[in-house]
């Protein structure tokens, strides 16, 4: 459901970030706060040192970053407009979107 979720040492689950729904759909692409922002399938996360989220944003192919206050920032990767209606963008197999050839 494109959302990072944590849970707490009680079990008490919530979202930390993700879930809006814009345009009827959930998957997508916004930085924001808490569940005003979008993934695109995120796969996999870290925490770094300071208890920031690290997302891997897979299908918007970007690492994005979630604190611990919900805000949501790109850190790596650039997401335009594919030019039907969606997106396409970031980074492939270690490439940034300027060095792919469409």
């Amino acid at each position: 459901n494109h959302c990072i979720r944590k849970v707490t040492p009680q079990g008490v689950v919530s979202t930390l970030a993700g879930g809006a729904i814009v345009a009827g759909a959930s998957a997508g692409y916004i930085d924001g706060e808490g569940i005003d922002a979008q993934f695109f399938n995120p796969v996999k996360v870290a925490v770094d040192g300071d208890g920031n989220v690290i997302v891997v944003d897979s299908d918007n192919h970007c690492i994005r970053m979630v604190t611990l206050l919900g805000e949501m920032s790109t850190l790596a990767g650039v997401v335009v407009a594919d030019g039907n209606g969606g997106t396409m963008g970031g980074y492939r197999n270690g490439e940034g979107l300027l060095n792919w050839t469409f």
